[in-house]
């Protein structure tokens, strides 16, 4: 015998009878007293504001977990078991992986970056979507009061905040990184013969030995007219190894010699030399730009790089493969971008001022660890009114140093669309686009195993700037690109006993002014 449900509707579902001793569920009620269904996932357990709010948040930081609280068990499972398949996917490849190569590489990829902002995109409109289902099934089951539904809008829209904000500033960051791409670096190098990597290969430079890149501080401005190279130094890097050689060359060196076969060697066989004197080295870049004769701009687009880079071959007798050049002024803006630079002051140096007019706007007060911020790091780095261009070359080095090993990724990331924008106004090079995650590479090397180490040809290396000995200078030059020597390793501990200590060995750089120094040595 059973009994029907009471109700209007028809064919009602038979309720069974009661058994002793036998407990009969209760059908779950449909309005809790609030005048509102609740759905299918409704329960008894009369949960309030807090218990929205609280995993409203938990739902945020744990996607699908929210859910799983409202009853949206099927979804939730599924959401949370994407998150954690994803979180535990992460967590294996950063053990076994190489997460910043990884990410290098992907960052000087304009094509990846380009399915990175679609990807992340995506990614924070499935996550707002999510956060505010979350909170509606949530808020489904609270019943809030007015007050509480102002509160808990509020607290919807700070969490959408937490997962938008991130994605549309990684966003934003991916599509300034294209463009700083796109805009400074081209599709091929300037030098048909340039050493150039095998993308294709597991080791992209395993055919290329070695690579060298002009580096170019220019004086460029509102107020100058053409480009008068401020510094020169040509930075060649052995890519087995890592290990780099920066020679430095004296903007003021005469009778330069220009490789052999270039137009600048047509031009002055004997040298690049005036009567006057007043043909330096830092003067050819505006010397070939004046005299299209020699290097006319159908075959040269950039007459005055291109004879730089044909005088610069001349000296050192090393091939030019890329050049890279920054604009001096750009310089101050990159320092305060990375929140200045610490280094080693030896001596009172003047900001401003010239030979032309001795007074000097103020100085840099010597002292160690001086922390400069861009605009008195870049007169640390020029600054030659009371010394002489090879302790600015020093200081200039001490300044490269610097940059590499006090850069914090932190500062970096922070000052990223800052960065990005000097960049794009400052800096020029021919270095292609579709090389640089071999660049990366390369880079990954020097920064890891390899020594950066620097040769200046000062007037005690080549005896004179006007007439240079500049077969000494390439014999050098092929000396310094050998192997560093290893450093002595520290005696061991198990001395005898009652003898005597053995010396540290020394961290001074040797006195040798023709042997190439550890870049860190010297400042």
């Amino acid at each position: 015998m059973t009994r029907l449900a009471s109700g209007p509707s028809r064919g009602a579902r038979p309720l069974p009878e009661a058994v002793p001793g036998q407990f009969t569920p209760t059908p779950a009620p449909t309005d809790f007293g609030h005048g509102k269904a609740r759905g299918r996932h409704a329960t008894a357990l009369g949960e309030g504001f807090g218990w929205t709010v609280g995993w409203s948040i938990i739902g945020t930081l744990l996607p699908g977990s929210g859910l799983l609280a409202a009853g949206r068990r099927a979804t939730g499972l599924l959401v949370l078991g994407l998150a954690l398949f994803t979180l535990s996917a992460l967590a294996v490849f950063s053990l076994l992986a190489d997460p910043v190569r990884m990410a290098l590489n992907f960052a000087v990829d304009s094509n990846k970056l380009l399915l990175a902002v679609a990807g992340i995109t995506l990614v924070g409109l499935l996550g707002v979507i999510l956060v505010l289902s979350t909170y509606s099934a949530l808020r489904h089951l609270a019943a809030p009061s007015s007050g509480q539904r102002v509160l808990g809008a509020l607290l919807a829209t700070a969490l959408v905040g937490v997962v938008a904000l991130p994605t549309l500033k990684l966003s934003s960051y991916a599509m300034i990184q294209r463009d700083l791409l796109n805009s400074v670096f081209g599709a091929s190098p300037r030098n048909a013969d340039a050493a150039r990597p095998d993308a294709a290969k597991a080791d992209p430079w395993a055919g290329t030995p070695r690579v060298n890149v002009l580096l170019i501080g220019s004086d460029a401005g509102a107020d100058r007219v053409g480009v008068r190279p401020d510094t020169t130094i040509l930075a060649s890097i052995n890519t087995v190894t890592g290990d780099t050689v920066l020679f430095s060359l004296p903007r003021n060196l005469q009778h330069v010699p220009f490789v052999a076969g270039s137009p600048g060697a047509q031009a002055f066989p004997d040298g690049y030399w005036c009567p006057d004197q007043s043909c330096l080295l830092n003067a050819i870049w505006t010397w070939a730009e004046g005299n299209p004769r020699y290097y006319p701009k159908s075959r040269y687009p950039d007459p005055g790089l291109s004879a730089t880079e044909d005088a610069v071959e001349g000296v050192t007798g090393l091939k030019v493969d890329y050049y890279a050049m920054l604009n001096l002024r750009g310089f101050s803006a990159f320092v305060d971008a990375i929140g200045g630079i610490t280094v080693n002051v030896t001596e009172r140096l003047p900001i401003g001022g010239s030979v032309e007019n001795p007074h000097p706007t103020g100085f840099i007060e010597p002292g160690k660890n001086q922390h400069l911020d861009g605009y008195r790091a870049l007169w640390f780095a020029r600054s030659r009114l009371f010394t002489d261009d090879y302790d600015r070359m020093r200081r200039q080095r001490c300044v490269i140093g610097a940059i590499v090993s006090q850069a914090q990724p932190a500062k970096v990331a922070e000052a990223f669309p800052r960065l990005a924008s000097a960049a794009k106004a400052n800096i020029s090079t021919d270095i292609p686009q579709a090389d640089l995650s071999a660049w990366v590479d390369l880079s990954l090397r020097v920064k890891k195993g390899g020594s950066v180490r620097s040769l200046t040809f000062t007037p005690s290396v080549i005896g004179t700037t006007v007439n240079p000995n500049f077969s000494k200078i390439q014999e050098l030059v092929q000396e310094s690109l050998k192997p560093p020597p290893k450093p002595t390793p520290a005696p061991s501990a198990s001395a005898s006993a009652g003898a005597s200590p053995a010396p540290k060995p020394s961290a001074t750089p040797s006195a040798n002014p023709t042997a190439a120094q550890d870049v860190s040595a010297v400042c």
